[in-house]
């Protein structure tokens, strides 16, 4: 492709932070993921009907799936009642193992933390520290063991600022745009 045509073609500035707001996530086996995927359009058009019913403000755009969870992206963010209608839904279809499939939920917003000051080599040697043996020791510590947090982010803003070791490095905890995450932990 020359220059040219890299200039004519029109670029696409997108984010997925508003769509990921909008997305109701349904935790879901590989089986029931299948059968839902296989009649995709008609679960969209029979959740759109039944949200129409209610006057609902939400309307369900489209469905897709990462066999862990089914994902029903929206027009606008999906208020409880809507979440109640799709639990009946999908309660009340023959073909999947109910069982099997968790309570629709509203996605959950990220907080993205860099850490400053993580050595990149083993002390005293040339030899670089691999990103797992790092990850291991930050998962370990006190501080970020298992973080759930809150609508209002109150355990990611406890953490910012935040110090601890790797050996002799002291290291500090810092909000950083969710285009730079520095580790995914």
């Amino acid at each position: 492709m020359n220059n040219k045509d890299k200039k004519d073609k029109p670029r696409l500035n997108m984010t997925t932070k508003s769509l990921l707001r909008k997305q109701v996530i349904i935790p879901i086996n590989s089986y029931n993921s299948g059968k839902m995927m296989d009649k995709a359009n008609t679960h969209v058009m029979n959740i759109n009907r039944l949200l129409k019913r209610v006057k609902s403000k939400c309307s369900a755009d489209f469905i897709h799936t990462d066999n862990k969870e089914l994902l029903i992206t929206m027009n606008k963010v999906a208020v409880i009642s809507d979440l109640n209608i799709i639990k009946k839904y999908i309660k009340d279809l023959n073909d999947v193992d109910y069982n099997n499939i968790k309570s629709p939920r509203l996605s959950q917003s990220k907080s993205y933390l860099k850490i400053l000051s993580i050595p990149y080599f083993v002390e005293k040697t040339n030899l670089s520290i691999s990103s797992n043996i790092i990850e291991k020791v930050i998962k370990s510590t006190y501080i970020i063991n298992n973080i759930l947090d809150s609508q209002s982010s109150s355990n990611t803003k406890m953490l910012i600022n935040r110090c601890f070791n790797i050996r002799s490095h002291i290291t500090t905890i810092h909000r950083t745009n969710m285009k730079y995450p520095q580790l995914n932990i």
